[in-house]
């Protein structure tokens, strides 16, 4: 059986996108999972409910490795268990050549080149995380230097969210549909930009 695995941040993010890919596929729309959570871990409802389901030889498809996951131990440790454990086969769409069945193909070989791919995308995947925090404390403090940053308690945003909604931005994507996702008005995008808690 092929599965689709569709995940975004929060409920106010669009994930048509990514099922729309899973559908051109040919991926059954019953057997597309979609979580509205953070990748920070693996407590999400539709992933259980997939994980209490697949059998060895079905298939899961991802629009990216991200999807899956964020944080690097949580994403090494289940992609083996899936794929090794379980005798599932994962795929992420964004990366052409990061498919377990290939890698299966072969054999020890490959299972050392997946060993090491898994790992260096894991780490970057995390690391992305953990720069974005960063720049956002280093544009923080600069606001405060220049005497911008007004002192107050900010609203606390999901972090995988705040990454996508830069990546929007960086993307040339508008401050209406970035308020959007964060489900503040426009200004909020501005003030956030300028007091450095929105790199974009």
């Amino acid at each position: 059986m092929r599965y689709g695995y569709v995940r975004v941040s929060t409920a106010d993010q669009n994930e048509e996108r990514q099922v729309k890919k899973m559908l051109d596929l040919g991926i059954d729309e019953q057997c597309i999972f979609i979580d509205k959570a953070s990748g920070k871990n693996l407590e999400r409802d539709s992933y259980k409910k997939l994980m209490g389901i697949i059998v060895s030889g079905d298939e899961i498809v991802l629009d990216s490795l991200d999807r899956l996951g964020r944080d690097y131990d949580d994403l090494t440790v289940e992609w083996r268990r899936i794929t090794r454990d379980i005798g599932c086969d994962l795929k992420a769409l964004d990366l052409e050549f990061f498919d377990s069945a290939k890698f299966r193909a072969m054999g020890d070989v490959g299972k050392c080149v997946e060993d090491m791919l898994l790992s260096l995308l894991a780490y970057v995947a995390q690391t992305e995380r953990k720069k974005m925090k960063q720049r956002q404390a280093e544009g923080i403090a600069l606001a405060k230097e220049r005497g911008v940053y007004k002192g107050r308690k900010p609203t606390e945003f999901d972090g995988d969210l705040l990454g996508e909604v830069e990546l929007f931005l960086r993307d040339g994507g508008a401050k209406t549909e970035a308020a959007k996702m964060l489900g503040v008005n426009r200004a909020t995008i501005y003030r956030m930009i300028e007091e450095g808690r929105l790199i974009a």
